[in-house]
């Protein structure tokens, strides 16, 4: 039998968008479902009869079409019937994989099995039988390791080169649903249209229930015949079993959790400091250098635009590369499931889940693609509060706002507990918003919760590695743009003005900046900023973090200040000529802060709102409510430490 149309099947996170792009090279495409926003990825393989199509499917648990992607998935299996079906089980998830597998294996199409990841499985101590399992399965069972190409080339040449691809078993108990389906023995496509013409009741919720119970049992029943364990592995849980009796205790786990933040983000701005404070002073000595040269346009454009414009860029990588390596720690190590795993209960009460908990612990990173990861979620209800919660999340975005603000107006030995409050404030944020939006969707939707702990171990340095380069490449390429593009923009404005009807250099207090800051001053004046912080506010609509390179660039063109000094010196001593007080003091320091928590100041957040949704109302309900909460707390805060 020549293949033509080839599917990727596979739980989330198996490796099997790894195996797709190996296999497929360059030769892929990207588009959407129709009538949805999952993306599909297409590749084609070049067969000694012709060319494949090769479908990576999105991630799924099972066939039970609960989240948009499992919807997806059954529709494709269903409705676009493939010549075989590539398997992707993750061998350090045997009980998940199989879950998923004998459910796409009772649909009868021909199907291959790919153990990923079998190395990481040996480290822990144990060994699969691979005759047994595939006499167990029915199919072939190939061994690869997709991330780093290891039996890739067998692969491709059995899909290219065989013909046999007939799968031998099925694996739905044929007694246990003849009588709720009568004359039908059960099988996913009797299940699909039956549950399409009828309204969910308990009878269905039970009958499911069943069958997976049903199916577990024979899962157990193969991987105990075919997963053997070594001493290693005996040690391990009990190393783990062990920790968890402390770490999954009731009272000690919070307790854990919370000081397992707190060193985070102290680790976090205390070490990063060294190399971010260093980085500023070098680029202010580059661009006084630079403006002893000579003056004309040319050095100061450099020295006044592009150098700010850089250093806003820069600067911040040591910060955010700390980020993600104390987050990767937390998930290799295995200790941020059971993180989940704790918070499950709590988060129930406020209409999200445990498995909301990612999207909102990615939106730590940025609520862009933390928001397109909400597809996972069961239940329409659950995405849309998890997706409008998002935006309360700190996203690496604020992170530069916060660090030059804190070493601004707070003493060294609170910085690190200021910079956990306002993460704190952004998490808790998140769900009392999520709990206001329960209250109002009404539906009788429901979800759980299941999960398999993963046992601890030490974390990978590769795939650290790999998420600070997956984190810093993005915010150099895209949030760079914006931040280099407009530190260029508002060079020309803070220095232009027009005399006399005609453009010309002006001193920046008569600039075209200034006239726009100076014009909103009475509305953010109650907040305790003035013109320039207005124009920060403004050019920071476009993205959150642009407003530090904003301050750098009206900062930097002043004469009258010393040109070596960094911006947080320039910031502490600016003076307002109303007050003669410093322009930021503490009360103005925290009200920038909470102003930059709450506000929706990122126009690509409210795009991808409004992409995922597929409704202009959620991302104006986002934008109006987190503006008006971010003046409103804002001007309190102000009100109380002035």
């Amino acid at each position: 039998m020549s293949i033509k149309k080839l599917y990727l099947v596979g739980n989330p996170n198996c490796g099997k968008s790894s195996l797709f792009n190996k296999l497929t090279g360059l030769h892929q495409k990207i588009a959407n479902y129709p009538g949805v926003t999952v993306e599909k990825k297409s590749g084609f393989l070049r067969a000694c009869g012709g060319t494949v199509e090769l479908t990576d499917l999105p991630g799924c648990y099972s066939l039970y079409p609960n989240s948009i992607d499992e919807k997806v998935v059954i529709e494709e299996l269903l409705h676009h019937p493939p010549d075989l079906i590539l398997f992707v089980a993750d061998a350090g998830n045997m009980h998940r994989s199989l879950l998923l597998y004998t459910q796409v294996a009772d649909l009868g199409y021909p199907i291959i099995m790919v153990l990923n990841m079998v190395d990481e499985l040996t480290s822990k101590g144990y060994k699969i039988e691979i005759p047994l399992l595939e006499s167990e399965l029915g199919c072939s069972v190939f061994v690869c390791n997709s991330k780093k190409g290891e039996g890739i080339r067998n692969l491709e040449e059995h899909l290219l080169c065989s013909t046999d691809y007939s799968s031998k078993k099925a694996f739905a108990n044929k007694t246990l649903f003849t009588d709720f389906f009568e004359s039908e023995p059960f099988t996913y496509r009797h299940w699909h249209q039956y549950v399409n013409e009828t309204p969910h009741n308990a009878i269905i919720e039970n009958t499911k229930r069943n069958e997976i119970i049903d199916r577990y049992n024979t899962i157990e029943r193969i991987i105990n015949l075919t997963l053997t364990k070594t001493q290693k592995a005996f040690e391990q849980k009990a190393l783990t079993d062990k920790l968890d009796r402390f770490l999954m205790h009731p009272l000690y786990g919070y307790l854990f959790i919370l000081l397992i933040l707190f060193l985070v983000f102290q680790t976090l701005f205390n070490v990063a400091s060294l190399p971010m404070d260093g980085m500023d002073y070098l680029f202010g000595m580059l661009s006084s250098w630079l403006k002893n040269q000579s003056k004309n346009f040319l050095t100061e454009f450099i020295a006044e635009a592009v150098i700010p414009g850089l250093a806003g860029i820069l600067i911040f990588i040591p910060q955010i590369s700390l980020l993600f390596i104390l987050n990767t720690i937390l998930e290799e190590s295995g200790y941020m499931a059971r993180i989940v795993f704790l918070l499950d209960k709590l988060m129930r009460k406020f209409g999200l889940s445990g498995k909301s908990l990612l999207p909102l612990l990615s939106g730590n990173a940025c609520a862009i693609p933390a928001i397109a990861s909400t597809k996972a979620l069961p239940t329409q209800k659950e995405r849309i509060i998890t997706i409008l919660s998002i935006p309360f999340m700190t996203c690496s975005a604020r992170l530069p706002v916060y660090t030059v603000l804190i070493s601004l107006v707070i003493p060294t030995a609170w910085q690190g507990l200021t910079l956990l409050g306002l993460y704190a404030l952004g998490g808790v944020s998140s769900i009392i918003f999520a709990y206001f939006l329960n209250r109002n969707l009404k539906t009788n939707e429901k979800s759980f919760l299941i999960m398999e702990l993963p046992p601890y171990r030490f974390p990978s340095f590769t795939n650290i590695f790999n998420n600070v380069k997956n984190a810093v490449i993005p915010f150099v390429k895209t949030a760079g743009k914006f931040i280099f593009s407009i530190s260029i923009l508002l060079w020309f404005l803070a220095s232009y003005g027009y005399q006399e009807k005609q453009l010309q250099r002006t001193p920046i207090e008569h600039s075209i900046a200034a006239d726009m800051g100076k014009t909103i001053e009475p509305v953010i004046k109650p907040l305790g900023y003035d013109w320039k912080i207005g124009v920060a506010l403004i050019s920071s609509f476009a993205a959150r973090e642009v407003v530090v390179s904003t301050l750098a660039t009206l900062y930097k063109i002043e004469e009258n200040v010393d040109n070596e000094s960094t911006l947080i010196e320039k910031m502490r001593s600016e003076i307002n000529p109303t007050t003669q007080k410093p322009v930021f003091t503490l009360a103005t320091g925290l009200s920038l802060m909470i102003f930059y928590a709450f506000a929706m100041q990122c126009m690509s957040t409210l795009a991808a709102i409004y992409k995922e949704t597929n409704d202009i109302k959620w991302p104006i309900l986002s934008f109006s409510i987190m503006t008006t909460l971010a003046y409103i707390c804002s001007f309190i805060v102000f009100q109380i430490f002035k």
